[in-house]
């Protein structure tokens, strides 16, 4: 069971660019390297309504954030709901919050990114991840968990389980429990990450 989420600072991420460098060298994120299956999912949707759901996530995560580092309730009033069902879920999970935002990469494949809520439940710690969208979507939930674990446990740190805390406006939720081993999606990850390796080197030329 892991208690304690290692810090690694030879990983930076620049915030404003959201590109990570390891020890100086740029390195792709799960983020990017899931682009195309992104786009599958969500090819149907404009840009204004991605980057509205984007803006609405990146606040509830803060606003996770400073609850559960400084017992600080900070949340815009049209998205109270999303967080009103974050505090349900505690009320009803008794999760220990063992890391936020936890920045990590993958030793050996050089990939990296920052997982939501890793916390300890019912004696397993468990990697979860925080969603706001309208409609959960299993197939980039299931590979984007998937890179996170096995990126830590490149280093020696495994979870005993996975799940996406899927939140909601009107102040419910769905706790979406995943295999731990889910070979499926690391296999498309793998696929994935070719891809972007092969372009990536043709893009430096």
């Amino acid at each position: 069971m892991v208690n304690n989420i290692p810090d690694f600072p030879e990983l930076e991420f620049d915030e404003a660019t959201h590109i990570y460098r390891l020890k100086g060298v740029e390195i792709p994120s799960v983020t990017t390297v899931m682009k195309p299956l992104s786009a599958e999912a969500y090819g149907g949707i404009d840009d204004a309504t991605l980057e509205r759901a984007a803006g609405r996530g990146t606040a509830v995560h803060n606003a996770i954030e400073n609850w559960s580092l400084y017992g600080i309730e900070d949340i815009a009033p049209e998205l109270r709901g999303y967080f009103e069902g974050f505090l349900v879920w505690v009320h009803d999970m008794r999760p220990k919050i063992i890391g936020n935002e936890c920045r990590l990469y993958h030793k050996s494949l050089g990939y990296a990114g920052t997982a939501d809520l890793p916390c300890v439940m019912s004696e397993k710690s468990v990697m979860v991840d925080v969603k706001t969208t309208s409609q959960l979507m299993e197939m980039l939930a299931r590979v984007q968990l998937e890179a996170y674990v096995k990126g830590f446990e490149s280093h020696g740190v495994s979870f005993d389980g996975k799940a996406i805390l899927h939140l909601r406006k009107d102040g419910t939720y769905k706790f979406e429990p995943y295999p731990y081993k889910d070979p499926d999606a690391w296999r498309v990850f793998g696929a994935l990450l070719t891809v972007n390796g092969y372009a990536r080197r043709y893009k430096t030329r």
